[in-house]
């Protein structure tokens, strides 16, 4: 892995990995709507939990999604979930909507709602309850603040058996991501990895959200880039990260296969921004004519 920073500038509309990026949305009230008028018609929407908010808006969102035929994956919270019959419930209602795919996290609770500490723990549970749906898993590049290193690369190594991807929490720092990705692999797990980034925003919009609904490992990383994001002008967008994650992307060894952008609910700037960087035109909707991107909130 001989990543260095390219000599031109990256042509992001070359760029691989933009063509057909994940987009999560926290399923708060009009996300619906603006997933509508913002996204084209067959993106891949992923939704988030909260603490605040339990399980149950995330798996309500993601079935109406999936029902009107929008690729849709469901973010399932261990600590959220009682037990095994609420699991084989959300499983049922999931498979019957059509949803394929899941993301399964251990959730930011600190004492679970039941009998499930762990993604492992709910991972195992799926397993023996049987089931059909593609599974991604969480990855830190950046350090836990309360767990550590050593500890997730196990629990990574340990729950690979189970999932066939890991989506990494948002970075702000190519080179930590790469080093990150070096680790695991030297550490034998292979898995395909989505590179979590956050999507253009204002400063002020990240954190209210984040905060509304208490996305924890994501206000974490915004906290402690917070500096950073402040100095270019209140607002952030990924275009320099981009350039630095390029040779990675193009190195087949990291086994980087897409970007998982955060939106924090800010699909018109997202979206907007995606054209302009490569994407195919957002305005293309689910149903209906044309978005006017101009018109954003």
């Amino acid at each position: 892995m001989t990543a260095s920073r390219p000599r031109d500038p990256l042509k992001r509309k070359d760029f691989q990995p933009l063509r057909e990026p994940r987009f999560e949305v926290i399923p708060l009230p009009g996300i619906e709507d603006e997933i509508d008028r913002y996204l084209p018609a067959d993106s891949t929407v992923t939704v988030t939990a909260s603490p605040r908010r339990g399980l149950a808006p995330t798996v309500e969102l993601a079935t109406r999604l999936a029902t009107r035929g929008i690729h849709t994956v469901p973010h399932l919270a261990a600590r959220y979930i009682s037990d095994q019959a609420e699991l084989r419930g959300i499983v049922h209602d999931l498979d019957a909507a059509g949803v394929r795919e899941v993301f399964v996290v251990g959730g930011d609770l600190r004492e679970p709602v039941g009998e499930f500490r762990s993604a492992l723990q709910l991972l195992r549970a799926m397993q023996s309850i049987g089931h059909e749906l593609t599974v991604g898993i969480a990855g830190y590049p950046e350090t836990h603040p309360l767990i550590s290193d050593d500890a997730i690369v196990r629990a990574l190594r340990d729950k690979q058996d189970y999932a066939s991807y890991i989506v990494s929490q948002m970075s702000f720092d190519a080179r930590v991501v790469r080093e990150w990705v070096d680790q695991l692999r030297h550490r034998g797990i292979n898995l395909p990895v989505r590179i979590g980034i956050a999507g253009p925003v204002g400063t002020a919009r990240l954190l209210r959200v984040g905060a509304r609904v208490g996305v924890g490992d994501s206000l974490r990383v915004l906290r402690k880039h917070r500096g950073m994001i402040q100095h270019v002008s209140g607002s952030w967008t990924p275009g320099r990260l981009l350039d630095d994650l390029a040779p990675a992307f193009a190195d087949p060894s990291y086994g980087l296969v897409g970007l998982h952008i955060y939106t924090f609910n800010a699909l018109a700037q997202t979206a907007q921004w995606w054209y302009e960087e490569g994407g195919r035109r957002p305005g293309h909707v689910v149903e209906g004519g044309p978005a006017d991107l101009t018109s954003e909130e």
